[in-house]
């Protein structure tokens, strides 16, 4: 009897037992995490497992530095679970070197003073698989030490307009690599994959292309005739802004080609025959980004002499004004905006026109 007693007790432990293990995986301490950034034009994502601390020494500790034994380096997951992936859109730059499109396994050889991030072809799970024969790239950083952070985090840090650094962070530990893009020749690139161009995009190839070449004008008026064959397939209310988008920046290399009458011509038709937000986009492009304030005020005041009833004239004007200093302007032509503005602007242009007022006032 006894032994039926012990025998159905020690069933029973066992059942227990599996049933914690069970409850166990399905409550995964670790959480699972993904970040992703566009930079530039370039999407990364990051898709990691995040450990917590409890307390432990986790550098030198359950991550021992300098982790070889009999010649074989052993990785850092860099997290926890499955290993850690990496994934970008387009070829990037880490830290100055080069890694083309896709997604990669991250682990981590850690040092006391130095990490070596490496960017492996395998992605399965954990890091103990790992071999140098799948490196595509290895990365050393520097570590920091920084105030104490309980669960492992990635996070983007110091983002700039084609650039920003990764940091990995845990414990008492951080250490980042920088991740640097080309937004121009990655914006070619897509546009020359489409099998089937729009005038915008044909329009942007041509922007593009001067932008990494300013020599490449006959390529850019090749685009721009391109652009203007397909200005048909474009929506009709939307043609406008085409026409006029492709026409002045023809009109421009034309000029700068050295067919300074016909760029002129073709530039004075254009600017005679635009209408709504074109001229908008034109005249403040002329101010902000040319920095020209006086060619700006003749284009923007000789868009509302032709065409005095269009409310994007006067709010254009008043954003030049913005520019310029002079509230008393800014209200009076934002004022005018909104009570010409149409229904579905009607808003927008009424918040310009009183939030002004109020710091005129």
């Amino acid at each position: 009897m006894k032994k039926v007693v012990l025998m159905t007790l020690m069933l029973s432990i066992g059942s227990l037992l599996v049933n914690a293990q069970d409850v166990q995986n399905s409550r995964r301490i670790s959480q699972s995490t993904s970040i992703a950034r566009t930079v530039g034009t370039t999407e990364i994502t990051i898709v990691y497992h995040s450990p917590t601390a409890q307390g432990r020494k986790i550098f030198g500790g359950i991550v021992p530095f300098d982790f070889v034994v009999d010649g074989k380096e052993y990785a850092w997951r860099a997290g926890s679970n499955q290993r850690t992936t990496i994934e970008f859109q387009h070829n990037v730059k880490i830290n100055k070197q080069k890694i083309s499109a896709g997604k990669y396994g991250l682990v981590v050889l850690v040092n006391e003073l130095e990490w070596t991030f490496v960017f492996s072809s395998n992605t399965s799970w954990g890091a103990f698989q790992y071999t140098p024969e799948n490196d595509v790239l290895r990365v050393p950083v520097e570590t920091e030490k920084k105030p104490h952070q309980v669960w492992l985090s990635y996070r983007f840090v110091d983002p700039q307009i084609e650039a920003a650094n990764i940091e990995l962070r845990w414990a008492d530990t951080s250490a980042k690599f920088t991740v640097e893009v080309d937004v121009t020749s990655n914006i070619i690139s897509d546009l020359n994959k489409k099998e089937s161009k729009s005038t915008s995009d044909f329009r942007i190839l041509a922007i593009e292309n001067l932008r990494k070449d300013p020599e490449a004008v006959e390529m850019a008026l090749d685009y721009l005739d391109s652009a203007m064959a397909k200005i048909d397939s474009v929506e009709e209310r939307l043609q406008p802004y085409e026409k006029f988008s492709t026409n002045i920046l023809k009109a421009d290399l034309l000029i700068q080609k050295g067919e300074v009458r016909e760029g002129e011509n073709l530039k004075k038709l254009t600017i005679e025959n635009s209408q709504g937000f074109a001229m908008y986009y034109y005249g403040l492009n002329t101010l902000m980004v040319k920095g020209d304030k006086k060619e700006a005020y003749r284009l923007l005041s000789n868009n509302i002499k032709s065409n005095p009833d269009q409310w994007q004239g006067y709010l254009a004007m008043g954003e030049y004004y913005l520019k310029d200093g002079n509230q008393k302007k800014v209200v009076e032509n934002f004022k005018k905006s909104f009570e010409l503005a149409p229904d579905n602007w009607k808003n927008y242009a009424r918040y310009l026109y009183l939030q002004n007022k109020l710091v005129l006032e």
